[in-house]
């Protein structure tokens, strides 16, 4: 297939050509396992693995190597399906999320996106808050937010369900779609270019898979059903993974996520609340945190009732993680600065 298919253009042309004239070759990351990759050239489809360059630089960070959906620049092994990528073209857009556990660093969910549909279901398990940290991770991203409602077949009251959502998601586009019937799939195939390169986001059990093997008209991803005691879906799909549409098109698909931790969201929170922002304008201090400021337009519009009590939780709550996670970056980065030096007095304070 042609790489404009895959999402190239003039200005990945201009950005190539230092690589070019080395004799190297555009490919696109399609498949991610650890330092083996599966990519997409204009004829070819190769394993590929890293330089020891790139495994040395990610020792100390681990967004420096490929990730699916990146655009890299590879050397092809003579007479053989396999290459060796030698350095990646910039990141237009990237989803990230914050790795699990106590360690603060970024891990990438894909590159290059177009547009992110953040999938939630309108069964039992549709949790306003998340869906609004996803949005926030979606805004941060960079590629444009939509929100899919899957599993309307399930959904007592659809309109209460959609108009619940659709607060929720503040200015992003809401569909409602169901993976199982079809309804509405038409309407979100509409919304992939030919070019475009997509995203799904969730957690394990809203449809993700099964909203993809629609899309592409077979069963490409398998899935499984969701347990009907709570309500939680397991994981079908264990690594992300690029699949070009018949019809036009490239989508991710990635792991279900139980939990969203954020990463270095800082405009996202605007997105995803724009009627926050709008009153802040109007608070009577710049930097006011909308949680006991004098003047606070925010706490007013609470007190009003124009501002539902749960929106302005969740900002503040999202707020208050944000602040965190910059100050254990902080913490982080002094402690490593602090045993570098340690190692450095070693060395050079080394007796003969």
């Amino acid at each position: 297939m042609s790489l404009t298919k895959l999402g190239w253009n003039a200005a990945r042309d201009e950005q190539f050509a230092p690589h070019l004239a080395k004799g190297l070759l555009p490919a696109r990351v399609a498949v991610e396992a650890k330092h083996h990759y599966r990519v997409w050239t204009a004829d070819a489809e190769l394993t590929a693995q890293v330089t020891g360059k790139f495994i040395h630089e990610s020792r100390r960070d681990h967004s420096v190597l490929p990730k699916v959906g990146d655009w890299v620049a590879i050397k092809r092994v003579l007479n053989e399906d396999k290459a060796t990528i030698h350095a990646i073209l910039p990141r237009r857009t990237q989803v990230t999320r914050k790795t699990s556990g106590r360690n603060t660093a970024a891990q990438i969910l894909a590159t290059n996106i177009d547009t992110v549909f953040l999938v939630t279901a309108a069964d039992p398990s549709f949790n306003a808050a998340r869906l609004e940290r996803m949005l926030v991770m979606g805004h941060e991203s960079g590629a444009r937010p939509v929100v899919v409602l899957n599993k309307i077949d399930l959904c007592d009251d659809l309109e209460a369900k959609l108009a619940e959502a659709t607060h929720a998601a503040g200015e992003a586009l809401v569909l409602a779609v169901c993976a199982r019937t079809g309804r509405g799939v038409k309407k979100l195939a509409a919304l992939i270019q030919p070019s475009d390169t997509v995203a799904f986001i969730g957690t394990s059990g809203v449809g993700k898979s099964s909203l993809i093997n629609r899309l592409y008209g077979e069963d490409l991803m398998p899935t499984l059903e969701v347990r009907e005691s709570d309500a939680k879906g397991r994981h079908t799909t264990s690594w992300r993974e690029m699949i070009f549409l018949p019809q036009g098109g490239v989508v991710i698909d990635t792991p279900g996520m139980r939990e969203f931790h954020l990463w270095g969201a800082s405009e996202g929170t605007k997105d995803t609340f724009p009627e926050i922002e709008a009153l802040a304008t109007r608070c009577r201090f710049r930097d006011c945190t909308h949680t006991q400021e004098k003047d606070c337009a925010v706490l007013a519009a609470r007190e009003a009732g124009t501002l539902p009590r749960e929106r302005h939780e969740s900002f503040i709550k999202l707020q208050s993680e944000i602040s965190h996670l910059r100050e254990a970056e902080k913490q982080a980065g002094w402690q490593s600065r602090r045993k570098r030096d340690r190692v450095a007095h070693r060395v050079f304070n080394k007796p003969n």
